[in-house]
């Protein structure tokens, strides 16, 4: 039975507990994109799945790329953060669910053939959501890591440092990358739509380079 009192340390120890319970929802929640490309639960990742090879994927780039004078840890610190607040809304995809299920067969491969943007009415909704959430997961943190983790968060959010940028691009590499696994086992699945993106998006040469290298070794 609990202390009706704890102890400040095991008041800590309670809410650091509560924090790594619900940030490990996001073992349980499967990317929404790869369902409604026709994979089942069974076969889709999940959103931590994701992100641990987004943070692998970043960190290791950064390193690689000294020419860049990327704080590669720091680098690496924003990747681990950068879908955390997933854990409690899950993943949101940029287009409409509601309006995806009415479409034609064709009218669906069409919409995830061509690079998917989010509206920014749909964005700014999405942000406020994610705010409020990591405000409260944060709050179970002690002070000194709930600062650092607010300030890795804002520097996501505003995208105006280099390593926050680069994180954005390898967070677009890497579902290329799973993108191009899925299509091997899944030749139906439409992906096309995330070609597209990085297409249009990447001026990191360590990432396009990546991109090359992902396109020339993995099957169309």
């Amino acid at each position: 039975m609990k202390s009706p009192n704890p102890r400040p340390d095991a008041q800590e120890a309670d809410d650091l507990a509560r924090f790594f319970a619900v940030a490990g929802h996001l073992k349980a929640i499967p990317r929404t994109g790869w369902l409604d490309r026709g994979l089942s639960s069974c076969d889709a990742e999940s959103v931590a799945d994701h992100s641990w090879r987004t943070a692998l994927l970043a960190w290791i780039t950064a390193i690689s790329a000294p020419e860049l004078g990327l704080d590669a840890n720091r680098v690496l610190q924003l990747a681990l953060v950068h879908d955390l607040a997933e854990a409690m809304v899950g993943d949101d995809p940029p287009y409409d669910r509601e309006a995806l299920a009415h479409l034609a067969d064709a009218e669906r491969a069409e919409l995830f053939r061509r690079r998917i943007e989010r509206p920014d009415h749909h964005q700014a909704t999405k942000r406020d959501a994610e705010d409020r959430v990591m405000a409260q997961m944060l709050a179970l943190l002690p002070a000194e890591a709930r600062s650092a983790m607010t300030s890795l968060w804002e520097e996501l959010r505003a995208r105006e440092t280099p390593e926050a940028r680069f994180v954005k691009e390898a967070d677009r590499v890497e579902t290329y990358m799973q993108s191009r696994e899925y299509r091997e086992d899944h030749p139906e699945i439409e992906v096309g739509s995330f070609a597209a993106e990085i297409a249009e998006t990447l001026t990191s040469p360590p990432m396009l380079r990546l991109r090359d290298a992902i396109t020339d070794t993995t099957a169309p």
